[in-house]
């Protein structure tokens, strides 16, 4: 990532903002910070930005606002950093054109990965690289594609484009583990996210459904669903993947 990455970030705790500032200035980032929305048009005025990294939860003018007023203008990245949890706040944000919905707790090294992947296809989208491919080149679609999973339906779709149709249970399971990629969810979570009471009666049961959800992905997809079970602690989706509407 070029150090001339410029990325604004809009959150009203004063630790929460200076810590991401901190982490995204270290990885060669220029971040600037703000408090609200206050003073957001005066700052882009003076200078333009990359990304936007911003809270939901903003005094004055919140998030959901700031998105649709910086979407109608801009074609910036935008991604939405909030306490905020519930599916229809997620879906609210993407339909408004959210990139990417962290949900608080961040973890920074997530952040900046996102925040890496969304500015470099940006600039694959701006035609940066227009050499014509090798005969060996390895098609963008198959590198970048991410899984993609539509919350509304409880439609997952495999990087090729294959359809898994989901239970409930298993669209709530699946979702949790989306929400933190390649991180580490632990059952209990897990059981509540699908309803389950954090109960030894309920430990198998969160087993059989990933192992059912395993299963339906391979037969429809004719590949393996990044599902990686961690010893003692709970689960973890190894790849890249997208909410959707």
């Amino acid at each position: 990532m070029s150090v001339a990455t410029r990325v604004l970030v809009i959150e009203d705790d004063d630790d929460l903002r200076d810590t991401v500032l901190r982490y995204l200035r270290g990885v060669g980032m220029l971040a600037r910070g703000l408090e609200s929305a206050e003073m957001l048009d005066a700052e882009l005025e003076r200078q333009d930005f990359d990304a936007v990294v911003c809270d939901v939860n903003l005094p004055g003018e919140d998030g959901f606002s700031v998105l649709a007023r910086l979407r109608s203008r801009s074609a910036m990245r935008i991604v939405m950093l909030t306490a905020r949890g519930m599916l229809d706040d997620r879906l609210h944000g993407l339909g408004l054109g959210a990139d990417y919905y962290l949900v608080k707790p961040v973890n920074l090294r997530e952040l900046e990965m996102v925040l890496n992947n969304l500015l470099q296809r940006s600039q694959e989208a701006q035609g940066q690289d227009t050499r014509e491919p090798g005969p060996d080149a390895v098609p963008e679609s198959a590198v970048l594609a991410p899984w993609r999973y539509h919350a509304t339906t409880w439609l997952l779709l495999s990087p090729a484009g294959a359809r898994v149709q989901l239970s409930s249970a298993e669209a709530r399971l699946l979702l949790c583990l989306l929400e933190l990629p390649r991180e580490v969810v632990g059952r209990a979570a897990l059981l509540a996210a699908m309803g389950r009471p954090g109960l030894e009666a309920y430990e198998r049961n969160l087993d059989v459904t990933v192992s059912r959800l395993r299963r339906k992905a391979e037969q429809a997809c004719g590949e393996k669903l990044p599902i990686v079970a961690v010893r003692g602690e709970g689960y973890s989706f190894q790849a890249d993947a997208r909410i959707e509407p």
